[in-house]
């Protein structure tokens, strides 16, 4: 009692600064700070894109049910999230103008609300607004990912990555059947209501605690959780030291060239078939005589061979020919969509299976696989401008193909005519692709 009015706030403080480097002495047995921000970033993109993409076509049939809309109505809903897509070009401007801790509990809080607003609306262009502003949200925080991940890790910087980004697979896996299950339970506004709480409270929630340090060097140490440097470098330092040259190419460069279109094109028939049987899978599933319940297991499922197969990409891409990873892509697309075609006409757990492992690891590996595309054939151009035009082409044709594959339903009458027509995409696809792999930029 008597040493209160002499502990004042400098010695509290010099105190302090004792335990952090105490800390910081021992940090050669403590799990390395990187590490508790990647599993912050893992559980928020769990939630994010778990969430908000994967779980979201469970609401498909509720939808259809309680409002009689159609099925390219509800199809575009699903589909609505990627409407904000030619706004990841400011994201770079946006993280310096704002820090890249505010885009991460902005981007999480904007996704949250709108969840929770949902339960609220009951006409269908109110309901597209809300879920493009939740792509608005998604792409607030999915472009500070490997911004964030850069601060923390070089060495195992692209292992990092593929964690980070196998959390949304896995959050799909997980959410799947539980969000089903509250459907069932409590409805489709239940469900909304569980996951915009779940999402400020455990992903917006280690967000803001991982944060309170910002990067290796404010705990003494270098990104991997390396010790600093002994010493400046030495006059005689390696060539590393030299800087890269920059790429000279622009985005004009980069428009004018055919062979961008040629991907382009190769994109559009890609993704159409992955958005079209994605955002209709509970449906079509269902379709085929089997219950809800199994429908969400199979969606998890295949966010289970997602989350693997974006590693296994990652290990390919930096070990095998392009075009054998690109050829593996593009039969895992077309496996995919004639087994759910096929389990319309014969209807077999085997083929379900067959189609949650090849659509899973195609869903994983196919962004990788033509992010590298882009990077090998475009050197000369800056990496900013290939992967976001490329990137605004991909989310576009997400959002349409929801559209498309629904109208396409409701014209024919059944999904199978609408399979066929995906599959055809996904060979159409397959050439173009590999004659763009034939082919190099000037």
């Amino acid at each position: 009692m008597a040493l209160t009015g002499r502990w004042t706030g400098a010695r509290w403080h010099a105190i302090l600064d004792v335990i952090m480097q105490s800390n910081i002495d021992s940090g050669a047995g403590r799990v390395f700070y990187g590490w508790k921000v990647l599993a912050a970033l893992f559980t928020a993109g769990f939630l994010v894109y778990g969430g908000g993409l994967y779980c979201f076509v469970l609401f498909v049939t509720p939808l259809t049910q309680e409002f009689h809309w159609s099925r390219a109505a509800t199809g575009g809903i699903v589909s609505a999230f990627w409407l904000s897509a030619p706004l990841l070009i400011a994201g770079g401007l946006a993280m310096r103008r704002f820090g890249v801790t505010r885009m991460l509990a902005v981007g999480i809080v904007v996704e949250a609300l709108c969840v929770l607003l949902l339960t609220r609306v009951t006409s269908l262009p109110e309901m597209i607004l809300l879920r493009a502003t939740m792509g608005f949200g998604k792409i607030m925080f999915a472009v500070t990912i490997p911004v964030t991940i850069a601060v923390w890790f070089r060495r195992r910087f692209g292992f990092a990555l593929g964690i980070a980004w196998a959390g949304w697979h896995v959050g799909g896996m997980v959410l799947a059947p539980v969000t089903q299950a509250i459907i069932e339970r409590y409805g489709w506004r239940g469900a909304c209501t569980a996951l915009g709480i779940s999402l400020l409270v455990f992903a917006l929630g280690p967000i803001l605690w991982v944060q309170r340090i910002r990067s290796p060097a404010a705990l003494g140490l270098e990104p991997d959780g390396d010790p600093p440097p002994a010493a400046a470098s030495t006059p005689d330092a390696p060539a590393a030291s030299i800087a890269a040259p920059v790429p000279s190419g622009t985005l004009e460069d980069l428009l004018k060239a055919p062979l961008f279109w040629l991907i382009a094109a190769a994109t559009l028939c890609f993704y159409m078939t992955y958005g079209g049987v994605l955002a209709h899978q509970g449906a079509i599933v269902e379709a085929a005589g089997y219950s809800s319940g199994l429908a969400s297991i199979v969606l998890g499922s295949t966010a289970g061979f997602a989350a693997v197969g974006g590693l296994a990409t990652g290990w390919m891409v930096d070990h095998w020919r392009l075009a054998r990873v690109g050829l593996a892509m593009h039969v895992m697309l077309i496996a995919g969509a004639l087994s759910m075609l096929s389990v319309l006409y014969l209807p077999s757990l085997a083929g379900l299976c067959a189609y949650a492992a090849c659509f899973g690891i195609m869903i994983g590996g196919s962004d990788i696989f033509f992010v590298k595309l882009m990077r090998e054939r475009f050197p000369h151009v800056n990496i900013d401008h290939a992967y976001s035009v490329w990137y605004c082409t991909e989310l576009g044709t997400l959002w349409l193909s929801g559209i498309v594959a629904g109208w396409i339903y409701d014209t024919t009458g059944n999904y199978a005519r609408t399979l066929v027509v995906l599959s055809a995409s996904a060979g159409v696809a397959t050439v173009l692709t590999m004659a763009a792999l034939r082919h190099r930029s000037r």
